[in-house]
């Protein structure tokens, strides 16, 4: 497959987009990486012309007055509820951000019915790959607990539809206030084999999650993540995608627009990688697998799935 995207980057044909203008959140970290990988990619294509600018220094100049073959890649929630307000032909394309803040931006500024002209490549994973790794690294373990905001929340149909298709049981709990957020993690815990951290920042925040990981850990649960970041201050395992990772598909989906600039609807990372704390796996008495072997085994079940 990788083979057929190189080809086809080389060939002029492939290419609907005549320039990328890439418009980052903020520099350095996971957005300059994501922008300078990607711009690589178009630039040995010889083919699109690439430009990085902060979401701070973008005008109205750079903007085309019609639609046109110019490509706009959001990078990060702050630019992309800028590029939102922006006129309705830009064709704007989302990236490094929460399904739930897409969908809440989309909501805001009336874009949720053009996704040909506003769609994103989510930073979070499938409910499916999510609740998969919690089942091949536990397999007898079946009681999956979730805390959810209330922005979060309307994933709820979602993961338990996902839930029921690996035969998890499921439980669910609220959290409305911070003050509230133990107590509902205790009550979770006592029905719990697993916790699943879900991107809701009301929720996981530099703030509550030493206390979420602390009270977890003293229950003897196992906390699954969503980034390596977690894995590292205490998390059993999680599934992500890095910043290359993504660029990788953001690439591929601009050699696969024909005509004029029209996007794919909203979709999940399609490469990703797994993470595990073999420390953490000790301590709860947890045999898991070599990531490189979960990473297999979710590969091959997500693409049967599919």
């Amino acid at each position: 497959m990788l083979t057929m995207f190189f080809l086809c980057a080389f060939s002029i044909s492939c290419f609907a987009v005549e320039s990328v203008t890439i418009v980052l959140s903020e520099e350095g970290g996971a957005y300059s990486e994501f922008a300078t990988h990607l711009q690589n990619i178009l630039t040995n294509s010889q083919k699109t012309s690439t430009r990085i600018i902060h979401v701070n220094n973008l005008s109205n100049d750079d903007l085309p007055r019609q639609a046109s073959n110019q490509l706009f890649i959001a990078v990060g929630t702050p630019a992309m509820v800028v590029m939102a307000q922006k006129p309705a032909h830009l064709a704007v394309l989302n990236v490094l951000v929460p399904r739930a803040s897409f969908m809440k931006t989309a909501r805001q500024y009336n874009r949720q019915q053009d996704s040909r002209r506003f769609s994103a490549v989510f930073m979070d994973q499938s409910w499916t790959r999510q609740l998969r790794l919690i089942r091949i690294s536990l397999a007898h373990r079946t009681r999956v607990g979730i805390l959810l905001g209330k922005e979060s929340a309307e994933y709820i149909p979602a993961i338990q539809s996902a839930a029921k298709e690996m035969d998890l049981s499921l439980h669910i709990e609220i959290v409305t206030d911070d003050a509230e957020l133990l107590n509902a993690l205790r009550k979770l815990l006592g029905n719990s084999d697993a916790i699943l951290a879900v991107p809701d920042a009301h929720i996981y925040n530099r703030n509550n999650l030493p206390s979420i990981l602390l009270t977890s850990y003293r229950q003897q649960i196992p906390l699954f993540g969503f980034s390596s970041s977690y894995v590292k201050a205490g998390a059993l395992a999680a599934v992500y995608s890095q910043p290359a990772q993504i660029s990788q598909q953001v690439a591929e989906l601009i050699a696969n627009l024909s005509g004029t600039v029209s996007l794919p609807p909203p979709q999940y990372p399609r490469y990703f990688s797994v993470n595990t704390n073999p420390q953490v796996a000790r301590s709860l008495g947890i045999n898991i697998e070599p990531e490189a072997e979960l990473q297999r085994q979710l590969r091959q079940q997500t693409e049967q799935v599919q």
